[in-house]
């Protein structure tokens, strides 16, 4: 890992004193020879006498991530991080490291904002961050999150089982990591994985006949047509359909098939199937944003445009720019003659 990670940008600070550049001369020979013990306490007294150096910082975190010593490299990579907060390299290692000792939490905030700032840019780098990223995502239920991290992916099969079994926990929304699952689970995750695969790769053919040898092994396993529906729903609305459908006729009680049900009945016009299926899914769940979002829409497209505005704000409240919210407060607007609301949600969605 250490190596792959070697490619990111080594911070510099300023270097001032004899005693101090002895130290740090002395600490680059030594870790240009291989001698990292020595190189990590000659980097620890440079620090200490110049605390603001940030090469010496990264350095530490480097060396002692290198040889597994995770929680000193945390503290390395925290010094550098208050010294320059932008460092992201620092930022990705710190949460590869926080991996590592269990604080998933602390992981997920860095990985998470490493990534946004570019840190898997590199090919070389995206695989590690990528794959533990989506994982944390996937134990804080953040599924389609997680989808989204193992999509870099599909253009360039990596042959791995973790990362099937990650892809499978992430599509049957299953919060945790692939470490977790039992061994029985996993054979289900990597099976589904595999086959949601082909979907991120956009090789529709394959992973239908995939899901559907699934569908026939385990008949009555839960979030498997799930699965398929949610990853279908971009290629294919009335397939997906049919999947929700299916799925609750094998758990009655998912509501996030439900909810999904509604939400692909009103994007096909079905607004009184679609009002029912949200208002059952709100019961369940009641804030539930995609059966919001449906049950607004068929609201105000079957005349109840008052409850219908008022459940499609509650959503933009959360999420201000939701193409679905603003396209179905315009065709309120434009309703009930509003002419001048309609036109700034149109401005709203062009921005």
């Amino acid at each position: 890992m250490a190596a792959i990670l070697f490619v990111f940008g080594v911070p510099v600070g300023a270097q001032a004193g004899a005693q101090f550049e002895d130290l740090a001369a002395r600490a680059a020979r030594a870790r240009d020879a291989g001698n990292l013990t020595q190189a990590v306490e000659l980097y620890q007294q440079a620090t200490a006498a110049k605390p603001d150096w940030q090469e010496g910082w990264w350095y530490q975190g480097l060396l002692h991530y290198s040889a597994n010593q995770y929680p000193p490299a945390i503290d390395a990579f925290t010094h550098l991080l208050e010294l320059e907060p932008h460092a992201v390299p620092a930022m990705a290692l710190r949460g590869l490291c926080e991996f590592e000792t269990a604080a998933y939490d602390d992981a997920l905030r860095d990985l998470d904002t490493a990534v946004v700032h570019g840190a898997a840019s590199d090919p070389r780098n995206a695989l590690i961050l990528r794959v533990h990223l989506a994982q944390l995502l996937t134990r804080a239920s953040r599924f389609q999150d997680a989808l989204a991290q193992y999509s870099f992916f599909a253009l360039g099969r990596v042959e791995d089982p973790d990362l099937d079994a990650g892809i499978g926990m992430a599509g049957m929304r299953t919060p945790g990591l692939v470490s977790d699952a039992t061994a029985a689970d996993r054979v289900v995750y990597e099976a589904a994985g595999r086959a949601g695969w082909q979907l991120l790769a956009n090789n529709t053919m394959q992973a239908d006949a995939r899901f559907r040898e699934l569908f026939t092994q385990y008949p009555t396993t839960r979030n498997l047509h799930f699965m398929y529906g949610y990853m279908l729903f971009p290629h294919d609305s009335a397939m997906a359909l049919d999947q929700f459908q299916q799925e609750l006729a094998v758990a009655p009680n998912n509501t996030a098939a439900r909810g999904m049900l509604a939400f692909t009945l009103m994007i096909a016009g079905r607004y009184v199937e679609a009002r029912a299926a949200a208002e059952q899914a709100l019961t369940e769940e009641p804030g539930m944003a995609m059966a919001q979002i449906a049950l607004g829409r068929a609201l105000g497209e079957t005349g109840e445009y008052a409850r219908g505005e008022e459940m499609l704000k509650r959503v933009l409240t959360e999420d201000p720019k939701n193409p679905e919210v603003l396209m179905g407060l315009i065709s309120i607007y434009s309703h009930t003659g509003r002419s001048e609301e309609a036109r700034r949600e149109r401005l709203a969605m062009a921005k």
